[in-house]
């Protein structure tokens, strides 16, 4: 048993207004800019102790995970665009420099309301609500993204919004290419549907059906369903996803079946300065994809038990630092691989 700890205290002070000082008269307020630029930066100094492949155990190192560049652009308060780069270390342990590409490139038009119709590479539809209750993208993916059982980004048009005056209720449709933010590769199209409740105070539930047509009838039918809770103090998710994916046409293998269970928590423990999360990703099939996942690559032989858990210090709103670990645990077979242990500091700072 491997534990890691590390303690941060930053107190900052600001001086108290001089008293009895008069309020000058206050301005109109300034029409919002038309533009804005934005971007993130996060990666970790990581180590691993344990893992079923050779040439990962025992590395440690330091690598930049993500970079995003993002230009946001209002032309009315009813039409807007983003244009977003990210570059990415190879999380494979093959060196080279870090790659950009375009992450997002879509329009905006808010129509009849506040309903939306978007067009360009934008964000899947299966992970909004979870990463916004999970809040700690900059830690790990949600669970369809991190297995790999979606893709995060889809290239094509969605219609979404909210049903009726309160909210309450809201509803998205998505239609593209299936292939993420690279080029169309084949005849096939991929749509997403979802349906949200959201209720005071901080309780939500949303259901998201997809399905994806492939070359040689080898398509995907995808379902998630997710429940969460944001307070005061902290916030909880749980998550149950289910993939089939037929076999390719003549190939004579069986039809597949994967079921992915999760369950977080986030606990605020010192005020806004710090809060504690735990973890638990359970796939309980064979997970053929999970070799290629960048920075954490998982056996393809066994179900498996991922366990994340970490503190997150806020030295300042926009600058954190995680210590945190990932423990795979694997079982199903007697011949099942050794378990994988990631330890990791990850730092991260947003503007």
């Amino acid at each position: 048993m491997m534990r890691t700890a590390l303690t941060f205290l930053i107190v900052l002070a600001l001086p108290a207004a001089a008293a009895g000082q008069q309020t000058p008269p206050s301005e109109p307020a300034k029409p919002a800019p038309a533009y804005k630029i934005s971007g993130l930066v996060f990666g970790d100094y990581y180590a691993f102790p344990q893992h079923h492949l050779d040439q990962w155990e025992g590395q440690h190192g330091v690598w930049l995970r993500r970079i995003y560049l993002a230009y946001d652009h209002t032309f009315t308060p009813r039409i807007s665009t983003r244009v977003r780069l990210e570059a990415a270390s190879n999380g494979k342990l093959q060196g080279g420099a870090l790659e950009p590409f375009i992450k997002d490139a879509y329009i905006q038009w808010t129509f009849t309301g506040r309903q939306r119709l978007t067009a360009g590479i934008q964000p899947s539809l299966t992970f909004g609500l979870v990463e916004d209750v999970w809040g700690l993208r900059h830690v790990e993916k949600t669970p369809l993204d991190l297995y790999k059982v979606d893709s995060s980004r889809e290239t094509g048009f969605t219609v979404s919004g909210p049903i009726g005056d309160s909210g309450t209720l809201a509803y998205g449709a998505q239609f593209g290419n299936d292939s993420g933010n690279t080029s169309e590769t084949d005849k096939g199209k991929g749509y997403r549907l979802s349906a949200r409740y959201a209720a005071d105070p901080g309780f939500s539930v949303e259901g998201v059906f997809g399905h994806a047509s492939r070359a040689g009838d080898a398509d995907r039918t995808t379902m998630q369903v997710f429940g969460g809770f944001t307070g005061e103090r902290g916030r909880a998710g749980l998550l149950y996803g289910r993939q089939t994916r037929r076999a390719a046409a003549g190939s004579g293998a069986p039809d597949v079946d994967l079921d992915i269970f999760s369950g977080f928590g986030v606990f605020d423990i010192a005020g806004d300065r710090a809060s504690a999360f735990v973890r638990v990703d359970r796939f309980n099939d064979p997970c053929t994809d999970c070799a290629g996942i960048d920075y954490l690559p998982i056996a393809t032989t066994d179900p498996f038990t991922m366990t994340l858990a970490g503190v997150e210090y806020r030295l300042h709103p926009s600058v954190r630092v995680i210590p945190n670990f990932e423990w795979v645990k694997y079982g199903g077979s007697g011949t099942a691989p050794d378990d994988d242990l990631a330890l990791r500091m990850t730092f991260y700072w947003v503007w």
